[in-house]
């Protein structure tokens, strides 16, 4: 279960923010899914949070924490920029973005 954290810089962000999460959470599971690995859109877990305090490197920071498949490792850069090519397509609602893509080969759910 892939979990996505957005950390926002304004209460105004997550509000536009709110619009795309269904779109959001398809695209990222399509970019997730590998051969090994088919992700569905309700598997991926996403929260969006507005720190108290911050020095960001972007307007939207995605952080996405995901199982490491071989195939992912391979594409990893790809599918960080294809994220944030979908976020900045939304172009109205976000000036930068930058996004991280964490593979680990624990993890564990219930």
């Amino acid at each position: 279960m892939p979990l996505v954290s957005i950390y926002v810089s304004s209460e105004k962000k997550v509000n536009a923010l709110k619009g795309i999460l269904p779109e959001l959470r398809e695209f990222i599971a399509n970019e997730l899914t590998c051969k090994e690995r088919t992700i569905q859109p309700e598997e991926i877990s996403i929260q969006i949070l507005v720190p108290s305090a911050h020095l960001s490197i972007a307007d939207i920071e995605i952080k996405i924490i995901a199982y490491s498949y071989p195939e992912r490792i391979k594409n990893q850069d790809k599918i960080c920029l294809a994220i944030k090519n979908f976020m900045l397509s939304k172009k109205s609602f976000f000036d930068s973005v930058f996004v991280w893509l964490q593979l680990s080969e624990l993890g564990h759910s219930l």
